[in-house]
């Protein structure tokens, strides 16, 4: 990774973003213990855990229209200092034990900030890395974004364990800040003028980008349906089930951390990958996500968690960065920061209703019927959509389109 690492914007950029990885790693950590040590149930949990993601799928899109009109480094630290002061918030807060809603108020400012933070990023990195080096670029960044998922959980839940969820919110805080202050030396190349339109109508190029590159579209259509069916109840019950099967909430980490060595390895892997039909490789890859509801089912110990995680893991890693880098090689740069805004607002638009209804359904029917069907909801779509065309490659047919929203050309 030396001819990335060696271009000082990338490199400030990086850095930058590795912090705020961490960052994200441990909060959702100090959140679960937050809630489930104050007697929280797995309705509490996934109350305030959809309230960051009912954020991004409210904001996402406004980020997308935002991150190609105005200065995306700006965005970024705006995006980090937002979300330092908002959980610098939650630590004042525990102090005088807030209710839920005051703490989902407060973890949906959280997600406000990563709504405009990842747009931003992802249509910023194309800009400071030519084209030869972006699926480098790509695989650096995931595998530091996996890295953080190892060391996050890892270091978060020992420092809970040791110091309460109160300190892993302050490394957060922290985390933020330092991201902020990484992400101002970086230079921005002279932005790639497009026709001002209003917010709606930008909205509408960003979508109409996206259904003229039906792979893409099949594939965020997929998207919504997992983090509804698969993402939402294992986010879910992992906490509740570890916490009931040892008697300690902060454990629960460890299963995250090492079963980010799995993504860590997929995208490394993914990096250099230099075979035809990637895309089918990694929507393939797609279905190792059932191992996760499937161990959970089993009530498999932890090391037995770890392994399904890794597992798991190491097919998602491969297929984040091969679908970062089709969306950065498919889509005009004018386009991108609009496009990727779609796919966060897809990705997450039916997460948070996942979250908030996991517990009245295992309440309602119990655990074992909704990890069976997150199971089957993992196996079986990754098969259905291989048939589209540019799915396989990951890239459209054609090259890509011309599009037209209401008359004019978008895309040449």
């Amino acid at each position: 990774m030396r001819d990335v690492l060696s271009l000082p914007d990338f490199r400030r950029l990086f850095a930058g973003s590795a912090a705020s990885a961490l960052a994200h790693q441990v909060f959702p950590v100090a959140v679960a213990v937050l809630v489930l040590d104050r007697g929280g149930t797995a309705g509490d949990l996934g109350l305030v855990l959809a309230a960051r993601f009912a954020a991004i799928a409210l904001f996402g899109l406004l980020g997308g229209v935002f991150a190609d009109r105005l200065p995306r480094v700006t965005m970024l630290v705006s995006a980090d200092l937002l979300r330092c002061v908002a959980v610098t918030g939650l630590v004042v807060a525990t102090a005088a034990d807030p209710g839920v809603l005051v703490l989902a108020a407060l973890v949906f400012v959280v997600g406000s900030g990563e709504a405009f933070f990842r747009p931003a990023y992802g249509a910023l990195v194309p800009t400071v890395l030519p084209a030869a080096l972006l699926p480098k670029g790509n695989a650096l960044s995931s595998s530091t974004s996996q890295l953080a998922q190892v060391v996050g959980p890892g270091t978060g839940g020992l420092l809970i364990a040791a110091a309460g969820p109160r300190a892993g919110l302050v490394l957060v805080a922290v985390m933020f800040l330092l991201s902020a202050l990484l992400l101002l030396r970086v230079r921005e190349p002279a932005a790639v003028g497009h026709v001002r339109e209003t917010v709606l109508r930008d909205i509408r190029i960003g979508f109409a980008a996206v259904l003229a590159r039906r792979w893409m579209a099949v594939c965020l259509g997929m998207f919504t349906f997992n983090m509804l069916a698969v993402l939402a109840p294992v986010q879910v019950l992992l906490p509740v089930i570890v916490r009931d099967s040892t008697g300690e909430t902060a454990s629960y980490g460890f299963v995250l951390a090492v079963g980010a060595l799995g993504g860590l390895a997929g995208a490394l892997v993914a990096g250099h990958w230099r075979r035809s039909a990637a895309g089918r490789t990694a929507v393939l890859g797609l279905m190792l996500f059932a191992a996760e509801p499937l161990a959970l089912l089993a009530e498999a110990p932890l090391p037995g968690l770890a392994a399904a995680w890794v597992v798991s893991s190491a097919g998602i890693g491969f297929f984040i960065v091969r679908w970062e880098t089709a969306l950065q090689t498919d889509v005009p740069r004018h386009l991108l920061a609009r496009v990727v805004s779609v796919d966060w607002m897809a990705t997450f638009a039916l997460y948070p209703v996942g979250l908030a209804l996991t517990g009245p359904a295992v309440e309602a029917v119990g655990r074992t019927p909704v990890l069976v069907f997150a199971a089957v909801a993992a196996l079986v779509p990754p098969l259905l959509v291989l048939r589209v065309p540019g799915m396989a490659e990951f890239r459209t047919p054609s090259g890509p389109p011309a599009e037209r929203v209401e008359g004019r050309d978008v895309v040449g």
